[in-house]
């Protein structure tokens, strides 16, 4: 990031910045400091946040909003994210993580790819060396020091800062010599070059504080009257103390000849009470203040000379070191929850073997509970799964899992363009904005119009995106809904869009839907000896599912305990018995759908 490029949405960053301030703040943005950068840059933690975030779209080439397009997508990318971030070593790297936005450029979104597998093959190498609890250690003083300004030199603080991370990409280095995936990440960097940055820090630190020369004289005054209080009546003893005191004086304080002769001058008597002549060590003390000075002067320019080439190539250096505990974190957690390389595609979003990333996270990782889902919308190039449409109906059992459908499909498709490992064996995706509209608990009062005024614009904009809806039919009765629902599906059905709906009202829908749809359904096949739902959770393509009233009234009839309760429950159950010859959805059979596929087939 260049210098131009530090620039807020209430104004830049203050203009009395250094060169090397600047390249500080710079290094920090790019590091994901938010708790430093505030103090360090002059500005608000909303501002610094701002900074973060402009840099992370700046390496996506895009804004977030520009891809994740509602509320509810850009909610389940940072929940998502927090899978990541739980498994960084360092604040840092744990920071850049949550930061980390969306992209729809297919080389940035594959480069990104890329590190997730490079990051696997160094954590296979540590695995394999038995070191991998080791190296996340050291990764774990990734961290910026506090500011100190013991020296006043920028160039000095900067490189002060940074010591932690600098010492620990050292270590990393001298101590994982023989793991050559590691030596090939840090493949610029030299451990000469950083030995020698340290030093010369160490060294000039070490000069850096001047002591308070007039204390130290004033605290041995008070020992050598001490001492001679204690019954020294040899006045060749008591020269030989004061003597023995003056030169623990010209040691700590190192001084000159010069300044030595001064310090004995002020020496007037060894009787009781000693003391210096004030006069003598004012004068003594500024001459040897001065002196320290401008040594310590002298030695801050000398390093800042030496480190200031240097500046560029660390600030690289710590984002790499940063970004190496990313991947590795990315790593676990593809361990963890078996997260795949997903496919960069055009032609559509499939999957197959998908799971729910939050579902396994509440398992501990584990996979064994839960069924595994293979889908697919468009026409992804390797994933044949069903017939290839922009627009699906997803229909199908209370509780059948269509919902985690939809969400499975928003995170892998998110996934995978934060450039991240996807829960799925095997998964494509055609980076386009995504529109997720979740359902909604509680129906409020204008709901109907506030949905509309989302769902309607997206339709007209004829660019391809992704529209992931979940239950409509909530928002007002069910004819009126099956009516709005159907005009939605046939408006998505002309576009290059891929397009989603969880719905139950198949049955109000269908009649109206005019073009080529297809249609999946999730089914109930009964109750289990503990009267849960017996549900197959993988979609039944071109089938309209069936629901479960009947399965859940059966289930609450076996779980009263009172008579009267129960036998409600049956008279219920009989209601249903006696509508069962009615059809509960419309059939799937479509004359325009027959009608395409003997054209097609007349023309193959």
């Amino acid at each position: 990031m260049g210098t131009p490029e530090l620039e807020l949405a209430g104004g830049v960053l203050p203009a009395n910045l250094t060169e090397e301030r600047r390249l500080d703040v710079e290094g920090r943005i790019k590091a994901c400091d938010i708790e430093g950068l505030p103090s360090l840059a002059g500005i608000s933690s909303r501002n610094a946040l701002s900074l973060l975030t402009k840099s992370k779209e700046e390496d996506s080439r895009i804004r977030e909003r520009r891809v994740l397009k509602t509320g509810d997508a850009r909610r389940l990318k940072r929940d998502l994210l927090e899978i990541f971030a739980g498994e960084a070593s360092s604040k840092l790297a744990k920071n850049s993580l949550l930061l980390l936005t969306p992209s729809l450029d297919v080389k940035v979104i594959r480069n990104r790819l890329k590190l997730s597998i490079d990051g696997k093959e160094i954590s296979d190498s540590l695995n394999a060396l038995g070191r991998s609890e080791e190296f996340r250690r050291i990764l774990s003083r990734l961290s910026f020091s506090p500011r100190q300004e013991k020296t006043g030199s920028d160039t000095l603080e900067f490189f002060a800062a940074r010591r932690d991370i600098l010492g620990a990409v050292l270590e990393v280095l001298t101590r994982f010599s023989d793991a050559p995936s590691v030596a090939s990440f840090f493949a610029n960097a030299d451990d000469e070059t950083l030995r020698e940055i340290l030093a010369t820090l160490e060294e000039v630190e070490g000069a850096s504080g001047i002591e308070d020369a007039e204390a130290v004289i004033s605290d041995a005054e008070l020992e050598i009257n001490d001492a001679l209080r204690k019954g020294v009546r040899d006045r060749q003893k008591a020269v030989s103390i004061v003597e023995d005191k003056l030169a623990e004086i010209v040691s700590s304080l190192a001084m000159k000849w010069e300044e030595e002769e001064l310090l004995k001058g002020a020496f007037e008597t060894s009787a009781l009470p000693f003391e210096f002549d004030r006069v003598a060590v004012r004068k003594l003390v500024g001459e040897w203040r001065q002196r320290k000075e401008e040594e310590l002067r002298a030695r801050v320019e000398k390093a800042e000379r030496s480190l200031r080439r240097h500046m560029g190539t660390v600030n690289d250096l710590v984002e790499r070191a940063i970004l190496l505990d990313g991947i590795l974190a990315v790593a676990s957690a593809a361990e963890k929850y078996s997260l795949t390389i997903p496919e960069v595609g055009t032609g559509g979003i499939g999957f197959v073997s998908g799971r729910n990333a939050f579902l396994m996270r509440e398992l501990g990782g584990g996979t064994p509970g839960l069924q595994p889902v293979s889908y697919s919308i468009g026409k992804p190039s390797s994933i044949r799964l069903a017939k290839p449409r922009n627009a699906v109906v997803l229909t199908g059992a209370n509780s059948g899992g269509k919902t985690t459908l939809l969400n499975t499909m928003a995170a892998i498709h998110i996934m995978a363009l934060l450039g991240l490992p996807v829960p799925a064996e095997k998964a494509e995706t055609a980076p386009m904005p995504i529109y997720l509209f979740r359902k909604r608990v509680a129906r409020k009062t204008g709901s109907l119009e506030q949905v509309l005024r989302s769902l309607i614009p997206v339709l007209a904009d004829r660019k391809r995106k992704l529209v992931l809806i979940d239950e409509l039919e909530a928002l007002t009765e069910p004819g009126a809904a099956g009516r709005i629902i159907a005009s939605i599906i046939n408006k998505a059905a002309t576009t290059s869009s891929l397009f989603l709906l969880v719905t139950h009202l198949a049955k109000e829908i269908l009649p109206h839907v005019k073009l080529p749809v297809r249609v999946d359904g999730i089914e109930a096949s009964g109750l289990d000896e503990k009267g849960d739902l017996l549900v197959d959770r993988q979609p039944r393509f071109d089938h309209i599912g069936s629901s479960t009233p009947k399965l859940i009234i059966m289930r609450l009839s076996r779980a009263a305990k009172k008579r009267a309760v129960k036998a409600l429950y049956d008279d219920v159950l009989a209601s249903l018995a006696e509508g069962a010859g009615e059809p509960v959805q419309a059939p799937l059979t479509f004359p325009w759908l027959e009608e395409t596929s003997v054209r097609r087939q007349s023309r193959a």
